[in-house]
């Protein structure tokens, strides 16, 4: 998929998806993980773009980390307490399907 935003454009989009989030992420607990989740990974995404190359990969695996909690928050197909991510990064247990 092409998209001709920048990403100051992409995160303000997101950031406004906050208010009235796509999907499942709208009842209370997505919701909140939801939210939580899109504010992390931009963080961290904006704290990788501004250290050494040292550094820099640790944070954006943590950012990628927190947009997959943001995804699964919103997932159709992952029902019942499916899209709650366990540990430190992306790792599920027992999803019946693919992560959307």
């Amino acid at each position: 998929m092409h998209s001709d935003l920048d990403a100051d454009e992409a995160w303000e989009r997101l950031r406004a998806s906050r208010s009235n989030p796509p999907a499942r992420a709208n009842t209370e607990s997505r919701r909140k993980t939801y939210s939580a989740a899109l504010e992390q990974g931009q963080q961290l995404f904006r704290a990788a773009a501004g250290v050494g190359p040292a550094t820099s990969p640790v944070l954006a695996f943590c950012g990628l980390s927190q947009a997959g909690r943001a995804i699964t928050a919103a997932a159709w197909s992952l029902k019942n307490e499916d899209w709650r991510l366990d540990t430190h990064g992306i790792k599920t247990h027992g999803v019946p399907s693919p992560v959307p």
